[in-house]
């Protein structure tokens, strides 16, 4: 009994150590950059709010600046420090209560919030990077199908076909394919206008935004710049991430100081950590202070974000008139000149410049916008008088309209009746960044890791299945190969046994022979002869050079010549020809090899990688695992790689439970009998 339990516990053991590592495997498949060095089981944010939080703050934003300036977080230097943020989520909500936050109505908070992010111009914010993909798409979707609509309209108007088709397209039997279907016109026009070659929407990648601290950062005028801000503007406002004053702020200080202990001798201050300070909307009293601030209100504060008043108009013009003149200073009519380079730059005709108009933000024209910025950072315009269109001051304004009818000295009465708060002056309201982001977290955390559980599986499918045909070709594919594995073999092994040839077993020992050679060795020649023939890019070319196997006619001859000589006597006597022997008594009886036969072929078939991928070098013709070596080599997270080689796994185990049964069922009632 000893002996018989230790071998159970030795045999379960075992079974465990096979077990735990795919189970490793699953649990990175739900991890990400963010957990994925645990190598654990369960991520950890399924059972630990706080590692949660951390891992949805971090989704947003990859950037742990930013997300320190968030939420005022001294120790957010990179992701492992975030991790080690242990007591986070304790300690939030005693900080939303310092700040005058009622988290329980965070829905109404929320709301506006979101509804004051939906107001901001598309620079003046970041997108949330968790499942940008889920809005990205459609909305490429839905621009290129109505630009494809447009055209088809003017087409059936009698317009003539645009240049740029014909001279991308000059074969007319692809135009015409083209043409008549909606799907493939909108990603042609995509690709006349990004100059790219897309397959689809699917392969435009997700573009990463521009140095947003920079101060003289704009928007670029590519079509691929356009579009991006199109796509950030038909964002709803949960997807938009506003950037915090103090993130500009603190980078100053960081260039500046370096470290917060020069910080604090400079100014006479104790802060802990550069994230903590806050950055003064007004000019501060202390000296020191004041002198940092309003250098770095000059020459750093994004000049999007920043508005100059008229007085300083004549300055702005004869900076302008400067610049014009260096421009022609070597003409003798530089003046005229610079007037009508002025004119041409305004949009108006110019006889004076005192006609030049004012620009109170930064100008759209590129030139006048760099002369703009020249001209602010100059120190023309004293910092005292720059007026800062803060994420903070556009929001209390965007608060007194809804709630004090836009009279800024009304009380915020309505606003804390309906917010649950007590706040005494619009000036007393933060910005309710901490709250939005930790509340969702906090009332809805399962909602939350679900998504994350499931992002990875939806990405891998999204790639798969929807920038080419690999599931179509490989179905189609593994069908062919199975057909013609189940019926080449079987034929050629059952004549070979049934009408033995002199050299039979020369036969069989050359067919053994090709196991010799890994399939490598064939594959350079089987290349040429199929380009030779002109079947590159074929089911053909996938199919021809493995319809037949040795060592499966080999097994195969060796199960018919087992069988009793009787069982065909009697089809025999029965008037049964050739054909029905083979059909109706031979391949019943063989049905357990034949299942090992298409499961080997199956899976020969279905995770065959180089042979695909060089002899079907168009992507339309790509197999499901050339896509998923695609995929992995543009998506380096390791949760993307192990989700995509789990869900191609599924196929492969589901034809092997299918085969099993019979390939038991041949092993075992056999035995019983």
């Amino acid at each position: 009994m000893a002996v018989r339990t230790t071998i159970y516990v030795l045999l379960c053991l075992g079974a465990m150590a096979i077990l735990y590592p795919i189970l490793i495997v699953f649990g990175q498949t739900f991890s990400d950059k963010f957990d994925m060095r645990d190598n654990a089981v369960a991520p950890y944010y399924l059972r630990d709010m706080n590692d949660l939080v951390l891992k949805h703050l971090y989704s947003m934003s990859q950037d742990t600046h930013l997300l320190a300036a968030r939420h005022r977080r001294n120790e957010w230097k990179n992701q492992g420090a975030m991790r080690a943020d242990l007591d986070f989520h304790s300690s939030r909500p005693s900080v939303l209560a310092e700040q005058g936050w009622n988290i329980e109505t965070w829905q109404q908070v929320a709301a506006d919030w979101h509804a004051f992010k939906a107001s901001l111009p598309p620079d003046a914010f970041l997108v949330n990077l968790f499942r940008i993909e889920d809005y990205y798409r459609p909305f490429l979707r839905k621009r290129y199908n109505r630009k494809a609509d447009a055209l088809l309209q003017r087409l059936a108007e009698g317009h003539p076909v645009p240049d740029w088709l014909p001279r991308t397209y000059p074969d007319p039997g692809e135009r015409a394919r083209i043409l008549a279907k909606r799907k493939r016109l909108s990603v042609a026009i995509m690709n006349h206008e990004m100059r790219s070659d897309y397959n689809n929407i699917f392969g435009v990648e997700v573009i990463r935004e521009g140095n947003f601290l920079a101060p003289f950062w704009r928007p670029g005028s590519r079509v691929k710049d356009v579009m991006w801000l199109d796509f950030k503007a038909s964002l709803p406002g949960r997807q938009r991430l506003v950037i915090p004053s103090e993130a500009y702020w603190h980078f100053f200080l960081r260039v500046t100081y370096r470290k917060v202990e020069n910080i604090n001798a400079a100014w006479g201050t104790t802060y802990a950590g550069i994230p903590e300070i806050r950055f003064p909307q007004d000019p501060p009293d202390s000296p020191a202070l004041r002198k940092d601030w309003g250098r770095f209100v000059v020459t750093r504060w994004p000049r999007r974000m920043l508005r100059i008043p008229d007085k300083h108009a004549a300055a702005w013009r004869a900076h302008v008139r400067r610049q014009l003149h260096k421009k022609f200073e070597t003409r003798e009519d530089a003046e005229r000149r610079a007037l009508q380079e002025a004119s041409r730059l305004a949009g108006i005709s110019i006889e004076q410049w005192d006609a030049f108009p004012f620009a109170e933000k930064i100008p759209a024209d590129e030139t006048l916008g760099r002369y703009w910025c020249e001209f602010t950072s100059s120190g023309a315009v004293p910092a005292e008088d720059m007026i800062l269109d803060s994420p903070r001051s556009l929001f209390h304004a965007f608060l007194v309209q809804k709630y004090g009818d836009g009279n800024p000295t009304a009380s915020p009465a309505a606003l804390n009746g309906t917010w649950k708060t007590s706040f005494g002056t619009w000036a007393d309201i933060p910005l309710p960044i901490m709250l939005t982001d930790y509340a969702p977290v906090r009332f809805h955390p399962w909602k939350q890791r679900l998504s994350f559980m499931t992002e990875s599986y939806e990405r891998v499918s999204e790639y798969i299945f929807g920038r080419g045909r690999a599931a179509w070709n490989t179905a189609v594919l593994v069908l062919i190969s199975l057909i013609s594995a189940l019926t080449i073999n079987p034929c050629a092994a059952y004549a070979l046994s049934r009408f033995p040839l002199k050299n039979s077993t020369k036969i069989l020992v050359f067919f053994l022979a090709t196991m010799a050679f890994p399939p490598e060795v064939a594959m350079i020649p089987n290349f040429l002869l199929l380009r030779d023939l002109g079947l590159l890019n074929t089911f053909a070319a996938l199919v021809l050079p493995r319809m037949a196997n040795g060592y499966a006619i080999f097994l195969l001859k060796g199960f018919y010549d087992s069988l009793p000589q009787e069982l065909y006597h009697a089809a025999e006597i029965d008037g049964a020809n050739e054909l029905q022997v083979f059909r109706m008594v031979a391949m019943p009886l063989v049905k357990p090899i034949l299942a090992y036969i298409g499961l080997n072929n199956f899976v020969m078939t279905y995770s065959s990688f180089i042979w695909a991928f060089v002899i079907c070098p168009k992507p339309e013709m790509w197999t499901l695992m050339v896509w998923v070596y695609d995929f992995q080599s543009r998506r380096a997270g390791n949760n993307y790689v192990l989700a995509a080689t789990v869900l191609v796994c599924i196929p492969p185990l589901i034809v092997f439970f299918f085969a099993n049964r019979i390939i038991m069922k041949g092993i075992v009632i056999p035995s019983m009998k």
